[in-house]
């Protein structure tokens, strides 16, 4: 592959979220994408917005909403853009390696933004279980569940791989349901996204394995009383067992973590512990947002030694980087105990050796 900045998914893949909003791909910043361009546009695939990205990726031209995988190559890590190059049949996305025109092939398919977890990290748009909290915090929430509209006007049977993901799709499994008797199963790869506080039915489960492929990631930021801090909703006891199972029930099964301010010190410690249950099945991604969650805010004089409980770890340059911009800790503090009040509960009782660590910073 020589193409510094052009990826294959925009020539074959779209993702959609729940209230039908379409984006190149799932990493792709949201800020850059028009509003028009979703499910109710006539042909969202071929919108003036993908045709443009396209014709840009054909000149090797950088895209503004690609700075996700282009930061993570600069600093010598993996990215979705790089696997989407050495896995384009997989995803059916090889009309950019070919000359074809443009067809879909690949979805990327937030069912709706049901949720049983309230992460941190989270919004109201991708987590119904958030609203509560949103109302507290005056923010706007949706009317009612959010489901995408995409499901009930897309034939299903032409694609080759679809990704579901949410909120939890596995509080959706009527729905998966309904996708997959649409699909030619035999030529169909499934990448399930899920938290892991569930476990599939037993139709969908005979679905899944008619698939071609199934492929299963578990979003978990760390392990015991961390996690239940970070993924509010979630009971370790339930989310370990259900990691052992999909572990035991399926070939292709990775742990994808949120790499921030409350769990940076343990991401050596959660990778051991995933590796001791299947090698080399974990990878930390560093989180993009809400602000006062990214690791840059911690103490100054404290950076130091979290770097060195780093080293060593899978895309260290990009912690290092992160941890080397300028922050501010009265950032952290102010909207952590802003969520602490509202939620009743303070993250130094899920890690106290980060506590330790920056206690005497604590005003």
């Amino acid at each position: 592959m020589d193409k510094k900045y052009a990826c294959p998914l925009p020539f074959n893949h779209m993702a959609v979220r729940p209230d039908g909003r379409i984006f190149p791909c799932c990493i792709f910043r949201w800020d850059d994408v028009p509003e028009d361009l979703n499910i109710y546009h006539k042909d969202p695939f071929n919108h003036h917005y993908m045709q443009k990205i396209r014709k840009d990726m054909l000149e090797d031209k950088p895209i503004a909403g690609c700075t996700h995988c282009y930061e993570r190559e600069e600093n010598n890590a993996s990215s979705f853009r790089l696997e989407a190059w050495d896995e384009q049949e997989k995803y059916g996305a090889t009309s950019l390696s070919t000359g074809e025109a443009p067809v879909l092939r690949y979805v990327d398919l937030s069912v709706s933004n049901t949720c049983n977890n309230k992460c941190r990290m989270c919004v109201p748009a991708l987590s119904t279980h958030w609203y509560s909290d949103a109302k507290k915090l005056g923010l706007k929430i949706p009317k009612g569940i959010i489901r995408n509209p995409f499901i009930e006007n897309t034939d299903f049977s032409t694609l080759n791989y679809i990704k579901l993901l949410g909120g939890e799709p596995l509080m959706e499994q009527d729905v998966l349901i309904k996708i997959l008797k649409q699909c030619d199963l035999k030529n169909l790869t499934i990448h399930l996204i899920t938290n892991a506080t569930l476990r599939p039915n037993a139709e969908l489960l005979n679905l899944f394995n008619k698939c071609k492929k199934i492929k299963i990631t578990l979003s978990i930021d760390a392990y015991g009383q961390l996690n239940e801090f970070l993924r509010k909703g979630s009971d370790w006891k339930t989310t370990f067992k259900n990691l052992c199972w999909f572990l035991d029930m399926f070939p292709i099964v990775s742990v994808h973590s949120v790499l921030s301010i409350y769990n940076i010190n343990k991401a050596k410690d959660f990778v051991y512990f995933c590796n001791e249950l299947k090698e080399d099945c974990q990878k930390y991604f560093l989180i993009d947002g809400p602000d006062y969650m990214m690791p840059r805010h911690l103490p100054e004089k404290v950076k130091p030694e979290i770097l060195k409980t780093l080293e060593g770890i899978d895309s260290f340059e990009v912690y290092e980087k992160e941890l080397n911009q300028k922050g501010d800790f009265n950032i952290f503090l102010k909207q952590d105990n802003i969520m602490n009040n509202l939620r009743d509960e303070n993250w130094k009782e899920a890690n106290i050796d980060l506590h330790n660590l920056v206690k005497e910073y604590i005003i």
